[in-house]
């Protein structure tokens, strides 16, 4: 719940929950254990020439912020 609300407040939308994906490990591991995959999307990941918007990492980070500030609270310095 943590992260699927911050996923949805960052893009709007609601996280997609499945493992099936890609080469990821998590499909050998999410029957054992709860599985979180959160990155950034991209044909060119994994290749050479890999590269994505800067505003995918923007939008990566928001989560992450989110993600802290809810588990901690709010940081008021």
């Amino acid at each position: 719940d943590l992260l699927s609300g911050a996923v949805a407040r960052a893009t709007g939308a609601a996280p997609e929950f499945s493992a099936g994906g890609g080469t990821s490990d998590a499909r050998f591991i999410k029957d054992f254990c709860p599985v979180v995959e959160l990155g950034l999307p991209g044909k060119t990941m994994h290749k050479f020439d890999e590269c994505v918007p800067v505003a995918e990492i923007d939008l990566l980070v928001n989560i992450y912020r989110s993600v802290l500030e809810d588990y901690f609270g709010s940081a008021t310095a």
